[in-house]
């Protein structure tokens, strides 16, 4: 997992709410286009990509933590902002510095652990708008495993055989985060939850690597990370 910090020299709603456009259109930028263009899975026509991406702006001090399934898409990102710095649109960043953090389980045959983050999930409503699922909502659970498995399937080009149990531990019970992208006036919604997942490391792994649920690779949400190894 590459972890970049920087610090805006001004910021405002507006900004912060385009912040995940610009990130993705950077880190778009420096990818081959077939990352851009994504991989579509044969039966649902799903697009699904191999990076994901979230990040937190504290008052001027931005931070961005992008995963890929191919390492080597890290280092191009990596390499362009030691080379050139950090540009999103035409906002350049101040002090800006990078890190890798190890993100992945170990490569056993099976693994239980415990991956905090904000999933989204959404069902069509009636009148015909999204309603977003919580967490705790047992078919927010099946959406997750089914997309996982979509995801892997697309990636992998194989499909998942292996054990794949997934339940709720926690849920942040208060109103949930909004996530937007560009102007986009209705916003996807998502409570921040920790999930145990059993299951093969390359099934956590994938997961880790590339998100899961709606808004991997464009508003930040589907980003999970591991909490606790049981």
């Amino acid at each position: 997992m590459l972890i970049i910090n920087s610090k805006l020299s001004t910021t405002n709603i507006k900004v912060a709410k385009i912040l995940p456009e610009l990130i993705q259109g950077f880190i778009y930028h420096n990818l081959p286009e077939s990352e851009h263009i994504g991989y579509r899975h044969k039966k649902t026509g799903k697009i699904f990509k191999k990076t994901n991406f979230d990040f937190s702006l504290r008052g001027l001090n931005l931070q961005i933590r992008f995963t890929s399934h191919e390492p080597k898409f890290e280092e191009l990102i990596a390499m362009e902002i030691l080379k050139n710095g950090l540009k999103l649109g035409e906002i350049y960043l101040l002090d800006t510095n990078i890190s890798i953090s190890s993100h992945r389980v170990n490569e056993l045959e099976s693994n239980s652990v415990l991956l905090k983050g904000y999933v989204a999930c959404a069902i069509q409503g009636l009148l015909g708008y999204k309603i977003y699922l919580e967490p705790q909502d047992s078919r927010h659970l099946e959406m997750m495993k089914t997309n996982a498995s979509q995801r892997f399937d697309t990636i992998k080009g194989y499909e998942y055989d292996g054990e794949f149990e997934l339940n709720l531990k926690w849920q942040n019970l208060s109103k949930p985060v909004l996530f937007y992208y560009g102007n986009n006036n209705a916003p996807m919604r998502a409570w921040q939850a920790i999930w145990e997942i059993k299951a093969g490391s390359e099934m956590i792994n994938l997961i880790l690597d590339t998100g899961v649920g709606s808004g991997c690779m464009s508003v930040g949400t589907g980003f999970l990370e591991v909490v606790k190894e049981n």
